[in-house]
């Protein structure tokens, strides 16, 4: 993304941060041309980001079958690239502030389009799952940068809306990659569809190169890496972010169990359902994006802390409608639970840019680390789960994340949930 910050990522004082402010422009309101220029810009970005990160996820089956692996083992062609990106989010947010950020953003979209492809061509499970984490480590240079970017650039009455946007953007790079994979793959095969994949991003990435503007708000600048601790230091100490951290852990962890593992629990019995019908049920993050598009803007008149407790009780009645023994029942609880999720998540990422006054990079690095964290760790452990305990043993261990979550959030409610929407809310 388009390098911008509203404040300097430095560790300086309240008043040299009020001075730097003094002299920044304008941020950029809904409405106007640039907005709509960047929002178009960032969709495409966040739209390659997460179909590229997760167009194996609806290929598990597939290569359970082919490389003869186990669940548990096929879901690391996922979660290695979501545990390098985790990693990889902690170095990039620092070079951010020394390079421009849209060169470094597009270099990681342009640099994983090439991986992806080259993925097409393994010829071994262990190949996969290395260029998975070299994909994972290229994207890392985008989430982080893209959220900061909204957070410096876009004005504060209209960033709910704009980070309603981006994830939105998110959402659909992410089930259509996904839905491409499986009917491309029961067509063809999952080579031809990862292929396919690597080449619309790529098609993306030059987009998104030639649009973004540079930002108006961020001058590159050196930061040493005693600074970035410093900064990273004052986020974790902060309860309010702190919560937040833990938060989007725990959800993008339930999540990405449930994408990863109800495949195998819809091709068994009772179901029987084909691999070109599981993957239809990846259309349901279709209702994750009317819940980004609802939360963002409902977030800016509430406030963020009425909400978000509601959006996770949501989810955890979506969660536990997926132990129907009727398709349609599963399919309504899915609908619910990334309803709730993706409205929870768009509000949590736009409190943490908003909560953030100084180093909103790191910020927000250290929000996508936890998240892509539990992703990871979560994600990997439910597939032992269901080897064990089947789908319920899954759902079960999902719901602990998902109370823990509820709790965070009604926390974060009762400290920070009185008044009017502000700054912190």
């Amino acid at each position: 993304m388009a390098s911008t910050n509203s404040l300097p990522l430095s560790s300086g004082g309240a008043s040299a941060g009020s001075a730097s402010a003094a002299k920044l422009p304008a941020g950029v309101a809904r409405g106007t041309r640039e907005y709509a220029v960047i929002s178009r810009a960032l969709f495409f970005g966040g739209f390659s980001t997460f179909a590229q990160l997760y167009c194996m996820q609806s290929l598990l089956p597939l290569l359970t079958t082919t490389f003869g692996i186990s669940p548990a083992q096929a879901s690391w062609s996922v979660s290695a690239a979501t545990m390098m990106m985790a990693l990889g989010l902690l170095v990039t947010c620092v070079a951010a502030d020394r390079v421009s950020r849209k060169r470094m953003m597009t270099i990681a979209l342009l640099s994983s389009s090439v991986l992806t492809l080259a993925s097409a061509f393994s010829t071994n499970f262990e190949t996969i799952v290395i260029l998975a984490a070299l994909k994972g480590l290229a994207l890392s240079g985008l989430p982080a940068i893209a959220m900061a970017y909204l957070s410096e650039e876009i004005d504060q009455r209209s960033l709910g809306m704009s980070m309603g946007l981006y994830i939105g953007g998110n959402i659909l790079g992410g089930m259509a990659g996904r839905v491409m994979a499986a009917f491309v793959a029961d067509m063809f095969s999952w080579r031809v569809s990862v292929g396919l994949i690597g080449l619309v991003c790529l098609a993306m990435g030059l987009e998104f190169a030639r649009s973004l503007p540079h930002s108006r708000r961020f001058t590159p600048r050196h930061m040493t890496v005693r600074e970035a601790l410093g900064h990273a230091r004052r986020h974790l100490g902060d309860p309010a972010l702190l919560g937040l951290y833990l938060f989007a852990g725990l959800m993008m962890g339930s999540f990405v169990s449930v994408y990863n593992y109800l495949g195998f629990y819809l091709s068994a019995p009772p179901f029987h359902l084909p691999h070109a019908a599981i993957g239809a049920i990846f259309t349901m993050y279709l209702i994750g994006v009317v819940g980004s598009f609802i939360a963002g803007p409902l977030s800016d008149r509430v406030g963020r802390p009425r909400l978000l407790w509601a959006l996770v009780a949501l989810a955890m009645a979506g969660l536990f409608t997926m132990l129907a023994s009727q398709v349609s029942g599963v399919v309504i609880g899915l609908a619910i639970f990334t309803f709730g999720f993706f409205g929870a998540h768009t509000v949590a990422s736009s409190w943490v840019g908003r909560r953030a006054t100084e180093g909103r990079a790191i910020a927000s690095a250290l929000y996508l680390f936890f998240y892509y964290l539990g992703s990871s760790l979560l994600g990997s452990f439910s597939g032992v789960m269901l080897k064990s305990h089947g789908w319920h043993g899954v759902v079960a261990l999902l719901s602990m994340a998902v109370v823990l979550s509820l709790g965070v959030a009604i926390a974060m409610r009762r400290a920070y949930g009185t008044g009017k929407p502000t700054a912190i809310a």
